[in-house]
């Protein structure tokens, strides 16, 4: 009979590292039987989807309280089927504010539980960290100092690398011609801009990014924005109104940022990946008042004292951060001129940035993330 594996993956990020586990798991066995929750990257990989996460995409705390009715239907459906399929496992990817709870009822209720990429419980919410310690049968990280920092709390964690790597490896060499000629770019100096991949995120950042833009259009740069495939066009016309036909949304991010001068991009993957590609960028990030106060009161500075991904992998601020009400059109101008002023100070954060691919490589014979958690996997269920 085929092992069973029940996936939940709350988010567009989610699906896409979730499905290429689940690519690797069927590429070693395709007799696996694998369904839960996640999107089309899961579905192409072949995962029977019970729940599409475009259903359950909330941020904030606010988000949250306001959309309990839905977030308890959606959770009493996957206990349900968890007990009625009865999986061989559960892999639970990211998405800690459900799979956390998932966690512990799979465990009380007799099944193995994996968990990829982990809650952030070193920034805040260490209480968290008895749930993975108690319900969780093994753990994946996706950064070394997890590792050290779970082994400290007697945690089964492993650093298995990042799966950005895989997602970038294919544009590091590319020339870009057709980019440039798509979307009638200059070739030169692009500062492109990165407002986020959620409707809630791009309202609170987008215009002040736009002026911003219309500043760094006297430096002879060539201005560029990323619209993110999950946004609609007209949500983006809505916040930017007629200053949207002003310049240029693309919805290519990794290509945009390869060719890149400098990015201004949201708190987040995108600034790992601009770092990754060695893109010196400003880091910026603004969310509602309530949502910043109950987030700030729950962070924890003992492991980070950063919020922006690549100055937390490199251990020190290499980037500049503007957070909240740091986040203005003056202060983020002030960090571009002096990138475009100091090429000794461009140099040197790019150089500093390049070290991050190498601390986000496992040392395991060149397999990826997806194919070492895969593996694992299955090594214990046989």
């Amino acid at each position: 009979m085929p092992k069973k594996i029940m996936v939940i993956a709350g988010e567009a990020s989610g699906d896409s590292h979730a499905g290429k586990v689940v690519c690797a798991i069927k590429k070693i066995n395709p007799d696996f039987e694998i369904f839960g929750v996640g999107g089309e990257r899961m579905r192409r990989c072949g995962v029977e989807i019970i729940y599409d996460v475009s259903d359950i995409s909330f941020i904030g705390f606010v988000d949250v309280v306001k959309n309990l009715k839905k977030i308890t239907r959606f959770e009493n459906l996957c206990k349900d089927t968890l007990l009625t399929r009865r999986p061989d496992a559960v892999l639970l990817v990211d998405y800690p504010g459900f799979n956390l709870r998932f966690a512990k009822f799979a465990k009380e209720n007799g099944f193995k539980v994996f968990y990829y990429i982990a809650p952030q419980v070193w920034a805040w919410g260490r209480g968290r960290v008895n749930i993975l310690k108690n319900y969780v049968d093994g753990l994946f990280v996706i950064f070394k100092f997890e590792e050290e920092f779970f082994k400290r709390y007697k945690v089964k964690a492993e650093f298995v690398g990042h799966p950005l790597l895989e997602d970038l490896k294919g544009i590091e060499f590319l020339e870009g011609e057709d980019f440039f000629e798509k979307y009638r770019i200059k070739r030169g100096r692009i500062v492109s801009f990165f407002p986020g991949s959620r409707v809630h995120e791009v309202k609170m950042m987008l215009k002040t990014m736009l002026d911003v833009g219309e500043a760094v259009k006297n430096f002879d740069v060539e201005v560029v924005f990323s619209k993110a495939k999950s946004i609609d066009e007209s949500e983006i016309r809505k916040i930017a109104g007629e200053r949207f036909d002003k310049f240029k949304f693309v919805e290519d991010p990794h290509l945009l940022l390869k060719f890149s001068h400098i990015a201004i991009v949201k708190s987040g993957t995108t600034s790992l990946e601009a770092g990754i590609l060695g893109i010196p960028m400003v880091v910026c990030y603004k969310t509602s008042f309530l949502n910043y106060i109950i987030g700030k009161s729950l962070i924890r500075t003992d492991v980070v004292e950063s919020i922006a991904l690549p100055n937390i992998v490199l251990g020190k601020r290499v980037v500049p951060e503007l957070i909240q009400s740091n986040f203005t059109k003056e202060k983020i101008l002030s960090e571009v001129e002096k990138y475009l002023a100091d090429e000794n100070l461009y140099q040197s954060v790019r150089n500093e940035l390049l070290k991050i691919k190498q601390l986000l490589i496992s040392e395991t014979d060149g397999k990826t993330a997806s194919e070492i958690v895969a593996e694992r996997i299955i090594s214990k269920l046989y």
